[in-house]
């Protein structure tokens, strides 16, 4: 279970809006001058996100709590999201040339390969838009009560 703390904005019915804080730890990273993820994270001035997460708690606005997703569930999305475009670019790419065809042709057919890869991936997202296994869910009220050491004075 991939887990993330955040505060509660607003409910509904059955579901709360979470806004967390994003973290990164690129900058203890020994190949963030040559990742992505640190460009991206550099350019992106927002490091809050909001999310819908389902709530079977009643938990109440301005609570902290904690937010989970299953893993497998970030697996599959993440194959749709990048697999499935990135199969069909290669395939529209390869498949000419089993006939030979032009590179004009492959280059063709990559691109629409590509889109029909990102067409399926909206497609398959719309489909499961209102399914609730690919929502996170609230795992935990976070209380801070308890959490303080007492300090004992003896003379």
């Amino acid at each position: 279970m991939i887990e993330e703390s955040g505060t509660v904005l607003s409910t509904e019915k059955g579901f709360a809006e979470v806004e967390t804080i994003r973290t990164s730890s690129c900058t203890a990273c020994r190949a963030r001058h040559g990742c992505g993820h640190h460009a991206i994270a550099q350019v992106s001035a927002s490091n809050r996100m909001r999310m819908k997460a389902i709530d079977s708690f009643d938990v109440r606005v301005g609570q902290r709590v904690t937010v989970g997703i299953p893993e497998d569930t970030l697996l599959q999305a993440s194959v749709w999201m990048y697999f499935i475009p990135l199969l069909g670019l290669v395939a529209g790419a390869t498949l000419p040339s089993l006939w030979h065809a032009s590179s004009g042709v492959s280059v063709v057919l990559s691109i629409l390969g590509f889109l029909s890869g990102l067409w399926l991936a909206k497609k398959k997202s719309q489909k499961e838009e209102n399914n609730p296994d690919f929502y996170p869910r609230i795992l935990r009220i976070e209380t801070t009560q308890g959490s303080e050491i007492p300090l004992i004075f003896t003379p």
